[in-house]
């Protein structure tokens, strides 16, 4: 595991997806093998209300086969013996811009083929959690929350976690903020727990909510921000993470910018492009 200080952190979005379905235990485990400083992960609800570490309220997008079964309407265990595909699953290697351009022929190797049999299976985030308890050095983890209701789920997990402080609860969709916002500021929080928004753009709604809102750290849209925008959040004691932005042109401006953290579909890809341009 190595580790590159003076560069934005590392966020493996949903794990590493060159490797193996996205928000699997298997595409996390990459991230943690790679050496990545963070993982963001996405969480949904089920019909018996358990937290399931996936992006869709269906799962229509993860099998492949035009099944749209609602999480909403599915226990655990019904989810759970749901087989999710490795084949036609895992997303480019490289990112979608001519490579060898930007880079003067640099290649990432190239993970093994995956055999088209191969399955894995959706985990609740208290398996998740689990998981995380055995990673032994210092990760940071974005939760997002996908929809509202999972507030006092996610309490009842925290109080017996020992990763508390790894975590940073978040959403992009301004009704669930309110909610997590509202929750915590009327049962408090766990200590260590760090709150985040995913406001994507600076406005005057984005900046009202901001101003009014408990957050550790701000996800901006690659180019939608500046590095006197990243001063101001700042001297509010907000950090600025960038979403995404998976370019060579861009991979230079966040680290001219000071931003804290970078999300990123291509965690090692970005690692030997900074590497070989540091």
């Amino acid at each position: 595991m190595k580790k590159y200080p003076g560069i934005p952190m590392r966020f493996a979005h949903t794990g590493v997806t060159q490797y193996a379905p996205e928000n699997t235990l298997e595409a996390f485990k990459k991230a943690a093998e790679l050496g990545c400083e963070g993982i963001e992960l996405d969480i949904q609800l089920s019909g018996d209300g358990e937290i399931i570490v996936t992006h869709n309220e269906d799962l229509g997008h993860m099998t492949f086969d035009k099944r749209h079964d609602e999480l909403k309407e599915m226990t655990v265990e019904q989810i759970k013996q749901v087989d999710i595909p490795y084949r036609d699953a895992l997303k480019l290697k490289y990112p979608p811009y001519p490579w060898t351009e930007h880079t003067g022929g640099l290649r990432v190797k190239v993970p093994e083929e995956h055999p088209e049999n191969r399955v894995t299976h959706l985990i609740t985030f208290p398996e998740f959690d689990e998981w995380l308890s055995t990673v032994d050095y210092d990760i940071n983890i974005e939760v997002e929350f996908k929809v509202r209701g999972m507030c006092k789920r996610m309490d009842e997990i925290l109080a017996k976690s020992k990763n508390v402080s790894r975590y940073i609860l978040f959403s992009g969709e301004f009704d669930v903020l309110e909610e997590m916002q509202e929750h915590y500021r009327k049962n408090g929080k766990p200590k260590g727990l760090r709150l985040g928004a995913n406001i994507r753009v600076i406005n005057e709604e984005t900046m009202d909510f901001v101003k009014r809102s408990d957050l550790y750290e701000v996800g901006l849209d690659n180019e939608a921000f500046t590095g006197k925008d990243v001063e101001m959040f700042e001297n509010m004691g907000i950090k600025v993470f960038s979403n995404l932005g998976d370019y060579p042109e861009w991979w230079e401006q966040i680290c001219k910018t000071g931003v804290t953290a970078f999300k990123t579909n291509y965690p090692d890809a970005y690692t030997e492009w900074w590497l070989k341009n540091e």
